[in-house]
């Protein structure tokens, strides 16, 4: 009797019972609530790294120094450290830094200072990624699909690895701002009237589209998808006759997206977007679907037939077939490099592990919940099927809403795309998969909430629901939380040593000099954090220079030098550790062919104990015995005993034994200068090249694997004098020696390094302490080919002093520009001002460490690779010869006073005709257009003047 009371209550009252009211609340609010707690975690989680000093990222170090500019600046223009002696205009996606340095200015009223702020910056676009994929699934799809979505991203690997504190690469704000442009976008086309909210948003979502695109040179992918969106939505609405749905999407969608794509481009001439050249086309690309659609909404009334879904899908195949042409027309032949453009398409490329192609075990490294399970990966999978069987389900009912599901459809097939199309793009593909992943859980609860039962009974599968997933997220955030806490414990990307060895380089070189090593360590060398030099080559710059640092560091004698007096270079870094790169910078350098690159790796630690010295017949011979097989390599260095022994060659390698471990080197490389440089080795494969090599490059310090070598073009790398006679050495670079007092005939062995003794004036210095007792001229318009060196004969008295030099006076570069250069009011690339033909007036900043009087020059110089077996990349036996020429000097002004410090200098310059076609073609006669490549053309401000080189000091 009580029971059929309460029953009968609860029917008056609708089935209003306490759980369902709290569920509905929870749903409400609590999942939000849910949501800024995973935000909250997710920033934990990402912020764990922020406790290392500098950053974990190696490019983060060039974004500090750009996002350090923008502080004061807002939109960077120039930085100096790159590139030298020229420097680089600024460019790509300046509107991050412009966007952190905002940030920044907001936080500072909290405390944070520039490196504070910076640091946090990652972790909070986490956070905010993790909020805005919320709101997107529950707008596209469910509350449920948006909270399980923000709940993978809050663990998600592929998320964290471009948003944890220390990668301060644009990637990550571009997502945030992209899914909160689609969240803005979402709303503004439900909403059919316009109001409040439909103004408000479109507002919104215009300001996150500058944002987006102004993040990321890659926000293309943005700009594309959304146009792509465009596009499937007309054509999917037309060939199944939704024409009123049509042209509500028409009518609320192409103004706003059109107006987003103007905006940008305006902004893109300030330099605060990036993306100027895909603006372009997306509008041509736009309008050209505005005809499209054009005809689909009004063809009928030049005589097209509409009349049914056959004709309709009729009509939009042939202007498709159109476009593509037009597509192809437009691009020409480099349309496939348009679509694979972030592929391994050249050989540095293929250098690069980013660019490699995506395999599935990548795919499970990024997209699983512990363990390479690729749970989430399939979550997604399963969600793009869910979706699709929504949208036919919604074309069936007529539902005009299927738009949602078209956008997830074109987002999730685009981001595939980008992710088998090269490692570098697995963080950009998670904003969909995730998404995905979201809506395959979500749809299971959807389903629960539309079963015939009571709203208590639903309730409380939802509850079990959520605690049948819930150790999804707790075993995910567990383990990411211990792979960041690892991270966070390690060396970081600048190890210790290196870090010792830029500190040196800061403390003891003075601010106007440069130093080089393999490009991957430039932004460190470039960082303000560290030794704040002038880098030659880095992560983002100066490309063709990578393949003159491999030519130099993968062979030994004539054949390595290259003119790094041209860069102005004063320090040459070389780390052990590249021995596990060495594959890519002896291809790079032309060592090796691309077969062996894949195949053969250049060097193998061997433990002591698999190396065995063997008395054979009364000869000692080396094997390296691994217990199943043993070997003899062509040759053995021992370098604790001081011997060479020769070996049979049954491997092509040479061994060189170390005190308790040994290095095989492949042949083809084994004597190279990176070997001798790193390992500092002695050994000349030819007579004195050791010699020559360690008078070129003065070791200056060293801190465990690290190397830091002065560069000098011109030393002194032998001394003989005429005694009785003869010609006696009594000093070479690794042997030592002292000169002898009184009066001496002498004959010097100078090594020219990579550039020619021109008209040179040969002097004597000796010094008492740091007084100059003494200054001979010992001969003028010395020449000398660096190819092939002949020693200098000098006659001089040698007084009893404390320390002589020798020094070669020769015209030489000096200074670096420290500023934006100007032609005709216009800022220009400053390592490439004019271009042939070109004149203007001149206007640039440059800094010299003394007062001086020089002459202004342009010079042109080309970087070309010459392929003997044919240019195809990947036949096995393609290789490259690098060569960097000075094609001419440009004359420009001479007697240009300086002083020490930035001299402000404004100059007419003209560029002659024809300079670099004419050089090109006398080198496709001297080795075939088929086989040269021009990899870069330079035409930079160069300043010249009589240069003092300290060729020899004892």
């Amino acid at each position: 009797m009580v029971k059929t009371k309460v029953k009968e209550k609860r029917k008056k009252k609708g089935e209003k019972t306490s759980l369902p009211e709290y569920y509905q609340k929870f749903k409400t609010y609590g999942l939000p609530l849910i949501v800024l707690v995973l935000a909250y975690f997710g920033f934990k989680i990402r912020n764990v790294t922020s406790n290392y000093k500098t950053f974990l990222d190696p490019d983060t170090f060039f974004h500090y120094e750009m996002y350090r500019i923008a502080i004061h600046d807002w939109i960077p223009k120039y930085f100096a450290y790159a590139d030298p002696p020229t420097g680089i205009k600024a460019g790509g996606y300046l509107g991050l830094y412009t966007i952190q340095a905002v940030f920044y200015k907001i936080v500072s009223v909290f405390g944070y200072d520039p490196l504070g702020a910076f640091k946090l910056w990652p972790p909070f676009v986490g956070a905010m990624t993790i909020i805005a994929v919320y709101l997107l699934g529950r707008k596209l799809h469910s509350n449920w699909a948006g909270l399980w979505a923000s709940a993978f991203m809050m663990f998600s690997y592929a998320n964290f690895s471009k948003t944890y504190s220390g990668n301060n690469r644009g990637e990550g704000p571009f997502m945030m701002f992209f899914l909160y442009a689609v969240f803005l976008l979402m709303i503004y086309l439900d909403e059919k009237e316009w109001n409040w909210r439909k103004v408000l948003s479109g507002a919104l979502f215009l300001l996150m589209s500058i944002l987006y695109m102004a993040a990321w040179t890659g926000s293309t992918f943005g700009v594309g998808i959304l146009l792509l969106f465009a596009g499937v939505t007309a054509v999917v609405f037309f060939i199944f006759g939704k024409i009123d749905a049509l042209k509500g999407f028409v009518r609320d969608f192409f103004p706003l997206y059109g107006l987003s794509l103007i905006l940008g481009l305006a902004l893109s001439y300030t330099g605060f977007i990036g993306i100027k050249w895909f603006l372009i086309f997306a509008i041509e690309a736009f309008i050209a679907l505005s005809v499209l659609v054009a005809i689909m909404l009004y063809g009928e009334r030049i005589g097209l037939n509409y009349s049914d879904r056959k004709h309709r899908f009729g009509t939009v195949a042939v202007i498709a077939i159109i476009g593509v042409l037009a597509v192809y027309g437009y691009f020409g032949k480099d349309l496939l490099k348009f679509l694979g453009s972030a592929t391994q398409s050249n050989p540095l490329y293929q250098t690069v592990a980013e660019l490699a192609k995506t395999d599935w075990n990548t795919i499970k490294a990024y997209y699983s919940v512990k363990t390479k399970d690729a749970l989430i990966f399939i979550l997604s999978a399963v969600g793009f099927i869910i979706v699709a069987a929504r949208f036919v389900r919604k074309l069936a009912r007529n539902d005009l809403t299927g738009h949602k599901e078209i956008f997830l459809v074109t987002y999730y097939i685009g981001s595939l795309y980008l992710l088998l199309l090269a490692v570098r793009f697995v963080f950009q593909a998670s904003g969909a998969i995730l998404l995905l992943a979201g809506v395959a859980i979500g749809e299971i609860f959807l389903f629960v909430e539309e079963m015939k039962e009571s709203i208590t009974t639903k309730a409380l599968y939802a509850v079990l629901l959520m605690l049948l997933f819930l150790p999804l997220p707790l075993i995910g955030a567990q383990y990411m939380n211990s792979i960041a806490t690892n991270t966070a414990k390690s060396q970081g990307s600048v190890p210790s040593e290196w870090v010792n060895s830029l500190n040196w380089l800061r403390e003891n070189s003075n601010p106007l000099d440069s130093a080089t090593s393999w490009w991957d360590y430039g932004y460190w060398i470039e960082s303000s954090l560290l030794s704040h030099r002038r880098s030659a080559t880095d992560g983002g710059h100066a490309y063709d220079r990578r393949y003159i640092v491999a030519d130099f560091f993968s062979h030994y004698g004539n054949e390595s030098e290259q003119d790094f007096e041209a860069w102005e270079l004063n320090y040459l870094i070389v780390w052990q550790q590249d021995i596990y790169k060495f594959n890519a910078i002896s291809y790079l350098g032309g060592a090796i062919t691309y077969g062996e690159y894949r195949k053969n790796p250049m060097f193998q630690l061997i433990p002591a104990q698999y190396i065995q010295y063997v008395n054979e017949s009364g000869k000692i011979v080396v094997y390296i015995n691994t217990g199943k097989y043993a070997y003899q390599p062509v040759f053995t260095i021992d370098l604790t005993k001081g011997r060479i022994i020769q070996g049979r060659g049954d491997i092509p390698y040479v061994l060189y034994v170390f005190q308790g471990y040994g290095l095989l080197a492949y042949q083809k490389i084994a004597f190279s200068n990176f070997v001798r440089l790193a390992f500092h080795i002695p050994y000349s494969f030819e007579p004195w090249d050791a010699q020559k090599l360690f008078a070129n490059f003065k070791p200056v310090h060293s801190d465990g694997g690290v190397s830091t070598y002065e560069f000098r073009p011109f030393a002194v790398y032998r001394i003989d004098k005429f005694e009785n006679g003869t010609w006696k050495a009594f000093y070479s670079t690794l042997g030592g020696g002292k000169l002898p007092l009184g009066e001496q005939r002498l004959r010097l062995w100078i090594s020219a390094f990579g550039r020619d003794v021109k008209d040179a004036t040969l002097i004597f210095e000796a010094y008492n302490g740091s007084v100059l007792v003494k200054r001979e001229v010992l001969a003028e318009g010395v020449n000398m080919n660096h190819l092939n060196e002949t020693p200098i004969e000098v006659n001089l008295t040698v007084p009893n002093a404390t320390s002589y030099r020798f020094v070669l006076a020769q015209n030489g570069p000096l200074g670096v520009l420290d500023g934006p250069v100007y032609v005709n009011g216009k800022e220009v690339n400053p390592s490439y001002v004019l271009d042939e033909g070109q004149s203007g007036e001149l206007k640039l900043t440059a800094a010299f460490r003394e007062e001086r009087t020089v002459d202004l020059y342009l010079r042109a110089s080309i970087v070309y690779y010459v392929a003997p077996n044919g240019k195809d990349i990947y036949q096995e036996k393609f290789y490259l010869e690098p060569h960097q020429d000075i094609v001419t000097y440009v004359p420009v002004k001479e007697g240009i006073s300086v002083v020490a410090g930035d001299n402000h200098i404004t100059v007419q310059a003209s560029m002659p005709d024809g300079v670099f076609e004419s050089y090109v073609q006398r080198l496709y006669q001297k080795y075939g257009e088929d086989k040269v490549v021009v990899v870069r053309k330079r035409v930079e401000p160069i300043f010249i003047a009589k240069k003092e080189y300290v060729i020899w000091e004892g």
